[in-house]
């Protein structure tokens, strides 16, 4: 993963001694949940691969049942596009960002964290990198970046400024913020970003949660914000060739490919991915506890088309992965492809669920990997 080998060597000089003893305490919050989509993007052709209605009415039952599952967190990684002004970035309709306090009531009445995120923000947003020629998404892009551009930034905080003045008063055990959905700019160029933003926030709520994702697509976690104490939030999709097998927006780069197994093994059987690798590859992330820094896996799973016997092996091992970093996790979907609800996986035997496809086995192997 991009990044990661410059990170582990900042963090080198930081005896394990210390990193084991903190280890003990644990900083890092015990969230386990799932990402609703129900604000992801206002753009039709994304939306049609995701059962949500794109409407921004989040389900009580999803809560309900999160919640009775014995989860206690969801993400709703959203597209600013739907109660911003197109004609006004700074100019935000208040009526429909009423959608979103219903989804905050909602987790406190389900006892359910929720963290709210732009997917979408102005300036950037990591669809944009996609070639709609290849993909067959079309999706509208920004014109400007957030990074370069002193308007998009301007807008990008003013979005957390509103968030912060309105949602102050909510407990931070209730709702937290997570300030773009991975960004991809160099650590440096995005650090200035996420600062604006983080002294934004601190200057209407200064104890609210923040958490960033890692750079470079979520994968790597970023030393120059260490200062501000925010969690860091990681993306396992690894290997992508595996959780990604056939998605629709990674073709045609996945069309071709084999069948992926686990451990994965390339055209001549050696093993290219397995979970003494994934181990390795993520166990950096683990040594942020010594800065101080709790992190948490805020996305991973498996898409539809990776075959069911893989998944469930692939889980249980990203799982147990996850919980040698003491981190919590959670899943790209709920409902959806790469949830435990309807996801079409074509061999997958399921249970009906109050008229939804349930994937019994795969909620088993969830319950089983959360830690008290």
């Amino acid at each position: 993963m991009p990044g990661l080998a410059a990170a582990a060597a900042f963090l080198d000089s930081y005896p394990a001694s210390a990193v084991q003893a903190t280890f003990a305490n644990s900083i890092n919050p015990r969230w386990y949940g799932f990402n609703l989509l129900e604000y992801f993007s206002t753009d039709p052709d994304w939306m049609k691969h995701f059962p949500y209605q794109n409407d921004g009415i989040f389900k009580e039952d999803d809560f309900r049942w999160i919640r009775d599952w014995g989860f206690n967190w969801v993400r709703l990684p959203m597209d600013y596009r739907f109660w911003t002004d197109a004609g006004d970035p700074m100019k935000i309709d208040e009526k429909k960002v009423e959608p979103i306090d219903r989804a905050i009531r909602l987790g406190e009445k389900y006892g359910v964290h929720v963290n709210i995120c732009l997917h979408r923000a102005p300036g950037y947003c990591i669809l944009d990198g996609n070639d709609d020629n290849l993909t067959g998404i079309r999706i509208a892009r920004e014109k400007n970046s957030f990074v370069r551009d002193q308007g998009p930034l301007d807008a990008f905080v003013h979005q957390w400024v509103f968030f912060a003045a309105r949602y102050k008063g909510i407990a931070n055990e209730m709702l937290s913020f997570n300030l773009v959905n991975e960004p991809i700019a160099e650590p440096r160029e995005y650090a200035r970003v996420a600062r604006a933003a983080i002294a934004g926030i601190r200057g209407k709520d200064p104890s609210r949660r923040i958490v960033t994702d890692g750079c470079k697509g979520g994968g790597a976690f970023i030393p120059e914000l260490f200062d501000t104490g925010i969690l860091q939030s990681c993306h396992d999709y690894a290997p992508f060739q595996l959780t990604h097998y056939h998605a629709e927006w990674a073709r045609p780069g996945s069309d071709g490919l084999p069948v992926p197994t686990w451990p994965l093994h390339d055209a001549q059987g050696n093993v290219i991915a397995d979970k003494h690798m994934m181990e390795e590859h993520f166990r950096p992330w683990g040594d942020l506890v010594a800065h101080g820094i709790p992190i948490h896996f805020g996305e991973m799973g498996c898409n539809r088309y990776t075959p069911t016997e893989i998944v469930h092996a692939w889980f249980n091992d990203a799982l147990d992965m996850i919980a040698g970093l003491n981190s919590g996790w959670a899943l790209w979907n709920f409902r959806g492809p790469f949830g435990i609800l309807d996801t079409n996986r074509l061999d997958t035997h399921y249970t009906d669920w109050q008229g939804h496809q349930l994937d019994a086995e795969l909620l088993r192997i969830l319950q089983t990997k959360m830690r008290a």
